[in-house]
């Protein structure tokens, strides 16, 4: 288990910081085409399949970036 000081030394490397700046990329690029309807498909199965995929790599990115640390 790491400590609270060791988290917040890992949250503001400069490597970590770089990498959630490429992580809050993807999430922008991922609500940008979703809201330009690029997950909309040639039939209902195909749209709810891109868009239950995109949001739901929204999600998991959102989960990365909103880390914090919780103690036990």
């Amino acid at each position: 288990m790491i400590t609270k000081e060791e988290f917040d030394e890992w949250k503001e490397n400069p490597t970590t910081k770089q990498i959630f700046k490429e992580l809050e990329r993807m999430r922008a690029n991922l609500l940008a085409n979703l809201s330009k309807g690029t997950t909309l498909g040639q039939s209902a199965d195909v749209t709810h399949g891109m868009t239950s995929k995109a949001v739901g790599q929204i999600e998991g990115l959102n989960q990365i970036i909103n880390i914090t640390f919780e103690e036990e």
